[in-house]
């Protein structure tokens, strides 16, 4: 299973679990060809956005049947008063959780990206995104995504 590792991702591996080109993943990352040959040769790392749409492309593809039923409030059970205060509710994206900066997950305002991805790592509704459906639990250790 290909994994996002914090400093190099295996792009290589997610755009053939995704079954693209490299010229494909290329247009949807919205960087040149050269790039995704750099990044997947080890050349270079990608920036912060490459790696938060990458997750993206990888849940909507191992997650697609199931995303319009996956809601993180159901999940970890957010109170009324949290949920109307909740962009990712007010909109109903409840898979875009760790997308989105600015919400309020598990009662705690977001502080920017670095600190939202260590909320992430550490959620169980999102080791329950990444993972292909019907795949057993990722143990934290091993779950090298954000």
């Amino acid at each position: 299973m290909p994994s996002i590792n914090e400093d190099r991702p295996d792009i290589k591996a997610i755009r053939e679990e995704l079954g693209i080109s490299q010229s494909t993943l290329a247009s949807y990352l919205g960087v040149s060809v050269r790039t995704v040959q750099s990044c997947e040769q080890g050349w270079r790392c990608p920036s912060e956005v490459v790696k938060k749409s990458l997750l993206l492309l990888l849940i909507t593809h191992r997650r697609r049947a199931e995303l319009t039923v996956l809601h993180c409030w159901d999940y970890i059970q957010c109170m009324d008063e949290q949920r109307e205060r909740c962009f990712i509710y007010q909109s109903r994206q409840g898979h875009l959780c760790w997308f989105l900066l600015g919400n309020q997950c598990m009662r705690q305002p977001n502080k920017g990206w670095r600190a939202k991805k260590e909320m992430c790592r550490c959620c169980t509704f999102f080791q329950t995104l990444i993972r292909p459906a019907g795949a057993p639990a990722v143990p934290l250790r091993d779950l090298q995504i954000l």
